[in-house]
């Protein structure tokens, strides 16, 4: 019994480690992105002091309207997921309509 519990420790330390090790070969961890990101507010911000007052209102400008381009395109997504859950709902329905019939039809059947 001692045995089995072993094992099955030992078998999930090593499942954990193998995932450990394959999500660093083909991705980053958490921490890393996580200081990436920093790093790279951090570079934003020191470029954003020697830039006029003029060119940080266009960046700005420009900030806002990608903001604006991806809530469009999210609404967009949505709207379509939207019209594919609607098409799936009407299918279902139309499925089990038909069940219905089929079984007023063998009930009808039974009767006679």
């Amino acid at each position: 019994m001692c045995d089995e519990n072993k094992n099955e420790q030992m078998h999930s330390h090593m499942k954990k480690e193998y995932v450990n090790k394959m999500h660093g070969m083909w991705g980053h961890k958490p921490d890393e992105m996580h200081q990436k990101l920093i790093m790279k507010k951090i570079f934003m911000k020191k470029i954003m002091e020697h830039l006029s007052d003029e060119d940080k209102k266009k960046l700005l400008v420009k900030k806002m309207d990608m903001k604006i381009s991806m809530a469009q395109q999210n609404v967009e997504l949505l709207k379509e997921k939207q019209k594919l859950v609607a098409t799936k709902m009407d299918m279902k329905a139309s499925m089990a309509e038909q069940k219905i019939e089929l079984l007023k039809m063998v009930r009808d059947m039974l009767k006679d």
